[in-house]
């Protein structure tokens, strides 16, 4: 027997910018950075530029971690994805094609999350149209074609959501939809099944950027394969707020963007708080609705004993208290702030969680044992 629990789907994406950093001549990860940790939360989280080579071990407590790194003949390596996936939700999520290093395609099950169909999830990355990597390679072109393809392949099986630094530049006054007043001159572009937008939201943008040639293919990507980009007219992001800054100025480059009827599945969407600590963008973050299908922990397939409390047990209970040692508890709370968090997470975390089952123990044999002997 399985029970369906509602909860939230969250998804990040972020451009970290490089996960590891120089410090003292050693090579430090971002990952164990404090600051990081605050959007190491979400259910999936999508990191690109990872600045990562194959031989990294990525790890991050509780997640699973799935990368693509990208193959260089020098030791200095560039571009990178690495996607986190919380392991209670691992058994509904499959990565299912990695072929482009700068893609990453994940299913998530509709049975599992309790969605009305598949939803196909891309992290992706394109790099700027005028960096060396793209003018050397014409990787912007090779991303286009393959994730239109992949597009097209994926919607006879589910919705879509893009989601990732995508570098494209989109005016506001740029439509991503088609109303139903269509144009007669559109016939030819548009598929023969194709259905107008009733309704939709227009999109904001907290400051005033020209469409570049990777906004006007998005663009056109999103009205072809019905596809809405949430930055903008989203709860939680209804401004369009900015999501990189250098020292040239600010722009909108990272998008989610997902299937016009996966819309009504969409909590809220938001670009959370820029740290030029750790890298020069924002995360952005969305929320999904979904009834996760679980199956009861095996301790709780036989019934429980019903245990009845009555007032004579009061006393007993108190008397017992006052019976009990906390002092060693006690003493071993206090050893942890003395072991340094940041190189011993995991020991910190197991020393909890046993004082944590001691004290519980404590409490129950004080509720329901009848007396406690003190040994002298």
């Amino acid at each position: 027997m399985c029970i369906k629990v509602s909860r939230n789907v969250s998804i990040t994406s972020w451009n970290v910018n490089g996960l590891f950093r120089k410090l003292s001549g050693d090579r430090i990860c971002k990952l164990d950075d404090e600051n990081f940790s605050n959007i190491m939360t979400s259910d999936i989280v999508c990191l690109s530029e990872t600045h990562a080579s194959s031989k990294d071990i990525l790890f991050y407590n509780g997640y699973k971690c799935f990368t693509n790194c990208r193959q260089s003949k020098t030791n200095r390596v560039w571009g990178g994805l690495a996607t986190f996936i919380k392991r209670e939700i691992l058994q509904g999520v499959k990565l299912i094609d990695k072929t482009m290093s700068d893609m990453m395609w994940f299913k998530l099950d509709k049975n599992y999350f309790g969605f009305e169909k598949n939803l196909f999830i891309c992290s992706m990355y394109i790099p700027p149209s005028n960096s060396s990597y793209t003018m050397r390679t014409n990787c912007d072109k090779q991303i286009f074609e393959k994730l239109e393809q992949d597009i097209t392949k994926f919607s006879l099986e589910g919705n879509i959501a893009l989601i990732g630094d995508l570098n494209a530049h989109i005016n506001v006054s740029e439509s991503d939809y088609i109303t139903n007043e269509i144009d007669d001159s559109l016939d030819d572009f548009l598929p023969i099944n194709y259905i107008a937008d009733a309704v939709l939201k227009s999109r904001s943008t907290e400051i005033s950027q020209n469409t570049n040639s990777y906004g006007k293919q998005l663009i056109e990507l999103c009205i072809s394969a019905q596809l809405r980009i949430l930055n903008g007219r989203t709860l939680g992001d209804s401004k369009g707020k900015v999501t990189f800054f250098n020292h040239n100025g600010t722009s909108i480059d990272d998008y989610c963007i997902c299937s016009s009827g996966f819309l009504p599945s969409i909590i809220n969407f938001s670009i959370n708080k820029f740290d030029p600590t750790v890298s020069d963008h924002c995360p952005i973050t969305v929320n999904i609705m979904s009834q996760i299908k679980r199956q009861p922990p095996e301790n709780l397939k036989t019934p429980l004993k019903c245990i009845k409390w009555s007032n004579e047990y009061e006393n007993t209970f108190k008397l017992n208290l006052l019976k009990t040692d906390f002092q060693p508890i006690i003493s071993e709370i206090e050893s942890l702030a003395e072991i340094p968090v940041q190189n011993n997470l995991s020991s910190v975390e197991e020393k909890i969680n046993e004082n944590v089952s001691n004290i519980s123990s404590l409490l129950y044999n004080a509720a329901f044992l009848e007396t406690i002997n003190v040994q002298e």
